[in-house]
Formats: structure tokens, C-alpha cells, sequence
């Protein structure tokens, strides 16, 4: 009987189990022996079964607008700049209080008034009214002194001498003696230079509405050539109450 060699027998062994599928048992191979150095398996979890307080969460970030970015970086009033705000009505109401009357502005009458001023009276009187030689007329003195236009007038046309020594300068209540000193311009103004020169002083020093409404209806009347105020006053015969008549025609 003639000895099948093994590799022969193996060979053929392995094309049948290809060809049935079927593998024997016999020749199952043994498992293999575990190392005795080999490390221990060390079991870990899959990602998968991690507990969920574990996993560490990503916060969603909202960005805001730009107005709002804007209304939040923005420099904020302090406290005592908004305090300084609500006393702003109560400021106003006193500063406008405190304003001061605009410059009249001198034209017709009023100018004319003002020119002669200045050549004869400004050097006893003051530039501005505030007095000298003469009394002061600003801050309403001359008002004071004379209540009425036509006292003015009067006293202006005459002078010192014409009322002579020991009479009151302007109004009684004033209670000032008349010592000489003030010329009589009578003689030197014709009626318009001297009234222009009287509303001048008024409607100026004593900051007078009636003044200025006054002149502005006389320069109407002088354009217009209803009323001529060309001749000059008697400085010996003149009173109030023939002035008083002259300016109501005016009116």
C-alpha cells in the first residue's frame, strides 16, 4: 500500500472544505495560548456612554445690534448734570428777567435831540446822564425830576434865573433848591431843538414808551409839514400850561 505524503493530504483536504464549505472539527485549530505576560484589558467606555452631565455644553452667543452696542457704550449723564437740567426753566425765566433794554436807536427827532445834547448839556450833565456840574438824569431821574414833559420844557427855556434862587429844581418832592448855574436856553433852540432835546433825555435816561412814541408822532407831523415848531419860546412869558397846549397839538 502506497503512503499518501501529508502535504498531499492537506492539500486536498483544504479544496474540498473550499468546494462544500465545510470545516472539520478535528482540525479546528486550538486557541491559542494567552500570554502569561500579556497586559490586562482595561475596558473603557465608548464616547457614546458617557453620562450626559459630562459633556460639556457650548453656550449659543447672540450678538446684539449695533443701536443697542451704541446705547450701551454711550457716556451716561451723571446725576448732577441732570439735576442741573430741571433748574434750566427757573435759570431762563431769571436771566431774561435780567436783560437789559435794547438801545434806542436815534433817528428824526430822537437823533437830532441827541446831537444837541451833546454840544450843550453833556458837560454839566454827563455824557450818559450820570451827572456832574448838573444833576443826573440817568436811571430814571429825569422822570423823577420831571413827572411831567412840559415842567421840562419850561425849565429848560428859562434856566436858573428865569425861576430864580429858592425854587425847586423840577418836582417839589424832589426838595431841591435851585442855586444857579443852569443857563436859559430860550434864546439859543428854537421850539423843536428844545422839545427834541427833551424827548432825547426821556425816552434815553428815563427809558420813557411815552417819549418815544411821542417823537416818533412828531417826526410824522414835521415831514408832513402839519406843525411848525420853527420859533422860539418867550423866556420871560412861557409857561407850562402854553408848552402843554403846543405838544397836545402834537398828539
Amino acid at each position: 500500500m502506497v503512503e499518501i505524503p501529508e502535504h498531499l493530504l492537506q492539500r486536498s483536504k483544504s479544496a474540498r472544505e473550499r468546494l462544500t464549505g465545510e470545516t472539520s472539527s478535528n482540525d479546528t485549530p486550538s486557541e491559542a495560548p494567552e500570554p502569561q505576560n500579556a497586559a490586562p484589558v482595561v475596558e473603557t467606555d465608548s464616547p457614546s456612554e458617557v453620562p450626559p452631565q459630562q459633556i460639556e455644553e457650548n453656550p449659543v452667543v447672540v450678538e446684539d445690534a449695533p443701536y443697542v452696542n451704541a446705547a450701551k457704550t454711550r457716556n451716561k449723564i451723571p446725576w448732577w448734570a441732570a439735576s442741573a437740567l430741571l433748574c434750566l426753566p427757573i435759570w431762563a425765566v431769571i436771566y431774561v428777567g435780567t436783560l437789559e433794554r435794547p438801545e434806542i436807536e436815534a433817528t428824526g427827532v430822537l437823533q437830532h435831540g441827541a446831537e444837541i445834547y451833546a454840544q450843550r448839556c453833556a458837560s454839566c450833565h454827563g455824557a450818559n446822564g450820570g451827572g456832574g456840574a448838573g444833576y443826573k438824569l440817568a436811571d430814571g431821574e429825569v422822570l423823577v425830576t420831571f413827572p411831567l414833559m412840559e415842567d421840562m420844557v419850561e425849565w429848560i427855556t428859562k434856566g436858573s434865573d428865569g425861576f430864580g434862587v429858592g425854587n425847586p429844581y423840577g418836582s417839589s418832592e424832589r426838595g431841591r433848591l435851585v442855586a444857579g448855574g443852569m443857563p436859559a436856553f430860550g434864546d439859543v433852540l428854537n421850539a423843536e431843538e428844545i422839545i427834541s432835546v427833551v424827548l432825547h433825555e426821556r425816552a434815553v435816561f428815563g427809558k420813557s414808551d411815552e417819549a418815544i412814541i411821542f417823537a416818533t408822532e412828531l417826526d410824522h407831523m414835521i415831514e408832513a409839514d402839519e406843525i411848525d415848531l420853527d420859533m422860539y419860546f418867550d423866556a420871560e412869558s412861557v409857561t407850562s400850561s402854553e408848552i402843554a397846549n403846543i405838544i397836545e397839538d402834537t398828539h
